[in-house]
């Protein structure tokens, strides 16, 4: 069966997808944007019985795009208007607390393209590298004087990911495999622009910057079930070690991921997944961001706590067989439910377009 045959490029997606089992939060950095991309990849419904065969194939080669939109704010579970999050200034009456700021993002979009690059070394370990280049734009509104409206950009390659995985077993119920990785901080943390804090560039918040800046552990445990009904469940992490060079530490991320594909038929197979995501706060602060107190933070996005919280996700996509060697995946996405550490803005949508090639 042509399912059958893409089997050892289907578990390099495993793996891959291991890397990235969640959806990124809301007011996520392009670097969390990045390591939660190649989301509910975990098997294409492919029957695991001929990953032994000789024939199989070593390489596989998976490219994606993916972007996502964040607007409107949310303090916890509750919406609150751009007007509550703008602070109106001195001479308007309106005082000034840590809910409201002279700076304030309107629309976020984040775009990141990967590449990865899989390899299966036997019919139980895989392993595989893959490399973000990431984009990202904001429209701001601010009390500021000729800063009104303005928009700020940032792009370059992200942090490096290489990960490695192992069947931890295979029964005719199903099977279990388990990814440990490490994530190589090649995106920059230094990303700069025009912005209202000072004339000339200054370095970006943490939302525009597109690394982490320090070594971090992703794992996963994931199991598919072979019965009648094709679902997988995969539970991760990403654990986060240091301070970068700006003194600060994005925060621990942690999801559970589920999954039901159709058996629509061997070509084209539909797919629902349901993701709930949990991430911690910045720990420590850029104090570059930060202007002179009682109030330090200019923006919510320059403040280290107003990051992390609890989402639950669903998307649905369909996946089609165009050949023998190449597979296309199409997903969209939204949020169902958000509680964050707010006013912080939101996410409203999100999508990805995956092409994969076996060799």
């Amino acid at each position: 069966m042509l399912a059958r045959r893409i089997a050892p490029l289907g578990w390099t997606f495993t793996a891959v997808s291991i890397m990235y089992s969640g959806d990124s939060l809301s007011q996520s950095t392009p670097s969390e944007f990045a390591e939660m991309s190649l989301v509910d990849l975990l098997d294409q419904s492919i029957d695991e019985s001929e990953l032994s065969h000789r024939d199989q194939s070593s390489w596989s080669f998976v490219f994606q795009r993916q972007s996502a939109e964040f607007k409107d704010f949310l303090d916890g579970d509750n919406r609150v208007s751009e007007d509550d999050v703008l602070w109106s200034g001195p001479n308007s009456g309106e005082a000034r607390t840590d809910k409201n700021f002279p700076v304030v993002p309107g629309k976020i979009t984040q775009t990141a393209y990967l590449i990865s690059i899989g390899y299966a070394f036997d019919d139980r370990w895989r392993g595989h590298i893959t490399v973000p280049y990431l984009e990202q734009s904001t429209d701001h509104i601010s009390i500021v004087p000729n800063y009104s409206t303005f928009k700020l950009d940032s792009s370059g390659v992200g942090d490096t990911m290489v990960s490695a995985s192992y069947r931890l077993s295979d029964t005719n119920r199903g099977h279990w495999w388990l990814t440990v990785g490490l994530s190589i901080p090649t995106g920059s943390i230094d990303a700069e622009g025009d912005t209202p804090r000072a004339p000339g560039d200054q370095r970006l918040p943490y939302t525009m910057q597109l690394g982490s800046g320090t070594y971090d552990f992703p794992v996963e445990i994931s199991y598919h079930n072979r019965g009648q009904h094709d679902i997988s469940v995969a539970l991760a992490a990403l654990i986060r070690t240091g301070t970068n060079d700006n003194d600060y530490r994005l925060g621990n991320s942690y999801s559970l991921t589920s999954r039901y594909d159709f058996h629509f038929s061997e070509i084209l197979q539909p797919y629902i997944s349901l993701n709930i995501d949990y991430s911690d706060s910045i720990h420590g602060a850029d104090t570059s961001l930060m202007t002179a107190p009682p109030y330090p933070y200019p923006a919510p996005i320059t403040n280290p706590d107003l990051f992390g919280g609890i989402k639950i996700g669903a998307r649905a996509g369909i996946s089609w067989q165009v050949s023998d060697h190449y597979r296309l995946a199409i997903e969209v996405g939204k949020p169902i439910y958000q509680n964050l550490n707010g006013p912080q803005t939101e996410e409203d949508w999100r999508s990805s377009l995956q092409i994969s090639r076996s060799f």
